[in-house]
């Protein structure tokens, strides 16, 4: 008769260790994106940006985000797994800008065959935390099958994610300021890594969800 109780808890106490770990990776990696961008100082809606706020912000949003999500997934069950792939996918994107965004500060270029290669090496990277977060908590619990197999499978799908980011993120960070003015380099190279990293991550949720981890 406890059974169902307690696995309800330890769900729920997964949930929300790995809301607060998303939280605080999710507000490290938007603090080295407003730090090379320079927004650290200035007030937003009457609040004056710094690290320890933005952290704070994001843990909070993760957590109430898994809570809501759990509530309404009682009643409709695939919004649950929604917004834990919500949460995990948020952080992969971020994990993705961040790293570019770290390589651009400490190098000083954003743009040309610099800015390729800090694609792929933020690709990489983001795709590497999306297989840890997807098979250990997003598609917890679905049908296991072999490592090996899934493992290439999940290489495929990243691969094939991979030129889909790159490929439209470079496209546009070199053809973007060539028609509009005024934007900088920088700016640019942020708005690109954007439409790159959100492109890829539905196209790679798709490959994940009916072929990597099969959850069908």
């Amino acid at each position: 008769m406890t059974t169902k109780p307690n696995n309800n808890l330890t769900s729920f106490k997964v949930d929300l260790s790995a809301s607060v770990l998303i939280g605080l990776m999710a507000g490290l990696f938007a603090s080295i994106v407003l730090t090379n961008l320079d927004f650290f100082g200035k007030t937003v809606a009457g609040i004056s940006l710094s690290i320890p706020i933005v952290i704070g912000g994001f843990i909070m949003l993760c957590v109430a985000g898994i809570i809501v999500a759990r509530v309404v997934g009682r009643l409709l069950p695939i919004f649950y797994k929604f917004g834990k792939f919500g949460e995990a996918g948020g952080l992969n994107w971020l994990v993705d800008l961040g790293i570019v965004n770290l390589l651009i500060l400490v190098t000083g270029y954003s743009t040309g065959i610099y800015f390729i290669l800090f694609k792929g090496i933020s690709f990489a990277s983001a795709s590497t935390n999306s297989y840890f977060w997807n098979k250990f908590w997003v598609f917890r619990g679905v049908k296991k099958q072999s490592e090996t197999k899934e493992v290439g499978k999940f290489a495929i799908a990243t691969v094939l994610g991979m030129l889909v980011n790159i490929i439209l993120a470079s496209s546009i960070a070199f053809i973007g300021p060539l028609i509009f003015g005024g934007i900088s380099s920088k700016s640019w190279a942020n708005i690109a890594t954007i439409v790159g990293s959100l492109t890829a991550m539905i196209f790679n949720f798709l490959l994940y969800k009916i072929w990597v981890f099969k959850d069908r």
